[in-house]
């Protein structure tokens, strides 16, 4: 019974890496029912199915099997299979954003892996190098890009040396976002376009996916529109292909392009599908995006009644008690670009008040998310309105601020361009004292502090919310 039971785990594995997840879900929850299952037999269905309900994009049922097989794992008192849980919860809590939880999983299976010595060399170095990559993509979650980058560095090298793709596919992928995130776009490209050849190497369709969509809204960025088009199909035709959960992911990928060529009717057919799937099988995060990108599709018309409508549907979002982290992250900025419009027509100083209260759960999020480089870019963006309601010396303050965090968790881009603001605004007081007291616009102060430019850079950084690890 064993050995039948051992074959059928194998071939749910199998089909699991064959993207036939309803298939492999299927065939485990039957053998989950089955009678007479060791301990051993029931750590290793749960695990399989924790991994497998991951893979579908099935988070909280996820991370409900692996605590299941967490607590076997102690009892079966086997360090390694104690490790690989410990990597598996960590991983589960990074994408439901739960990073200290992911973190503290971490540095448990590095005391455990230290007192390790009964493994081959071999198994012992693909061990070491996955503990690295997930510590590594730990410090990327929290914006500690130093830290991030001497880890998955550390993961890579290890990878070559034992000729492990699976694990060198991962280490790129992950050195494509430091990379992004520190502001060097063409190493962290040419990291992408590793990963990619990697992943078409393993025939590894789900990593090709989210490989197709990274390239897709790199060339969006660009303004390289053909190019990301031509990606994001690809990308969405696999994903129909094999039935992928991350078809809801590619299609809001497919909608900021349209969004970005105003092509509307297309945008609006994008978020058509996305309510069919949500329609089909509910998905909270799926279900803000539709949200949101409904928003979008009223803010892109200029009416009045229009903007008051997606301030609307913006506002039930962050104040939506469940709602995803990245989709507040979005709605907020995108309520502050509506508001900054709202100041540049009316000339209402009161709309600050406004927008600084949406920049207060903009650091909220940063603090509670130990996301760095965002509370960096929420000084940065106090510092500007400071300096259109000319309290000057706040505004260095906030800047100086910006500028220790960027120093110290490895902000290369964001540090230099903070820098600059800086000395800018060292350098040009006696300018603003003199505006403060002329009949300058509002529209007119907010082109100086280019306080646009840094909502469009802060929303580009929704490619970080969008990997797919």
């Amino acid at each position: 019974m064993q050995n039948s039971k051992l074959k059928e785990l194998s071939h749910i594995e199998q089909l699991k890496n064959e993207c036939k997840f309803i298939e492999a879900l299927k065939l485990i929850n039957e053998l989950e029912d089955k009678k007479e299952l060791t301990l051993q037999d029931q750590f290793e269905i749960h695990y399989l199915k924790s991994s497998l309900l991951n893979e579908m994009g099935r988070t909280n049922e996820a991370l409900k099997y692996v605590e299941l097989a967490y607590k076997e794992s102690q009892q079966l008192k086997i360090d390694l299979q104690i490790i690989d849980v410990l990597l598996s919860k960590s991983s589960i809590f990074s994408r439901t954003g739960r990073n200290k939880e992911a973190l503290k999983n971490i540095f448990k299976a590095e005391q455990l892996f230290q007192r390790i010595d009964q493994i081959s060399s071999k198994e012992f170095k693909e061990k070491n190098a996955s503990l690295l990559l997930r510590k590594g993509g730990c410090y990327f979650d929290i914006g500690d890009l130093s830290r991030a980058l001497k880890y998955v560095d550390k993961a890579s090298t290890i990878a070559k040396e034992i000729k492990n793709d699976k694990l060198l596919l991962r280490a790129s992928k992950l050195l494509d976002f430091i990379y992004y995130f520190k502001g060097d776009f063409n190493l962290a490209f040419e990291y992408l376009k590793t990963f990619f050849a990697i992943a078409k190497k393993l025939n590894d369709k789900q990593e090709i996916i989210g490989a197709l969509n990274s390239i897709g809204m790199v060339f969006t960025e660009r303004g390289d529109f053909n190019q990301a088009l031509d990606h994001l199909k690809q990308s969405l035709s696999i994903c129909e292909e094999i039935n992928s959960f991350k078809t809801g992911v590619v299609l809001t990928s497919l909608f900021d392009l349209y969004l970005n060529t105003n092509s509307l009717e297309e945008a609006q057919l994008c978020l058509d599908r996305i309510k069919k799937i949500i329609n089909q099988e509910y998905n909270k995060w799926l279900d803000d995006c539709y949200h949101v990108g409904k928003a979008l599709l009223l803010k892109k018309q200029h009416q009045k009644v229009n903007h008051l409508k997606a301030i609307e549907l913006l506002k039930q979002i962050v104040d939506e008690e469940d709602t995803f982290i990245e989709t507040q992250y979005v709605a907020l900025i995108h309520l502050c670009d509506l508001y900054l419009t709202e100041l540049s027509e009316t000339n209402d100083i009161k709309v600050i008040d406004e927008i600084l209260t949406y920049l207060t759960q903009l650091k909220d999020i940063a603090e509670s998310q130990h996301s760095f480089w965002l509370l960096a870019e929420t000084y940065s963006f106090q510092a500007k309105l400071k300096l259109i309601t000319s309290e000057f010396q706040e505004a260095k303050i906030l800047l100086s601020h910006a500028q220790d965090i960027t120093k110290k968790y490895g902000l290369t881009k964001l540090a230099e361009r903070i820098r600059k603001e800086k000395m800018e605004l060292i350098n040009q007081e006696s300018k603003w004292e003199t505006l403060k007291d002329s009949k300058t616009t509002m529209a007119e102060l907010l082109n100086l502090t280019h306080i646009e430019d840094q909502l469009t850079q802060m929303l580009r950084k929704r490619f970080f919310f969008l990997k797919i690890v």
